[in-house]
């Protein structure tokens, strides 16, 4: 299916072809394990690259509307260790104050 076509569709058909294309793929490696072969071995490929386009398409759906998770930013190692040295100061100068 074009990619136009994909976004046209509902959000309840999108889980339906993510369904069916699971299956075709579940079929096709099945197949293969019981015959080691088959008619076209692009089956699997195609149609992981399907549900690629019908996953994205679903995201972009849930960001538009706003109830996607919250991105999580990842500290490098540097930041982490300058978060860490910054949070022991902290308790250091809260102890010393505390003795006082």
């Amino acid at each position: 299916m074009k990619k136009i076509k994909l976004h046209e569709l509902k959000d309840v058909e999108i889980l339906a072809q993510i369904e069916d294309a699971r299956k075709v793929i579940r079929n096709a490696r099945f197949q293969y394990g019981v015959a080691r072969s088959l008619e076209n071995p692009k089956v699997i490929a195609n149609a992981k690259k399907k549900i690629a386009r019908l996953l994205t398409i679903q995201k972009e759906r849930q960001l538009a509307a706003g109830t996607g998770s919250k991105k999580v930013r990842h500290f490098s190692r540097a930041e982490r260790k300058d978060q860490n040295v910054a949070k022991s100061n902290g308790a250091a100068k809260a102890a010393a104050k505390a003795k006082n």
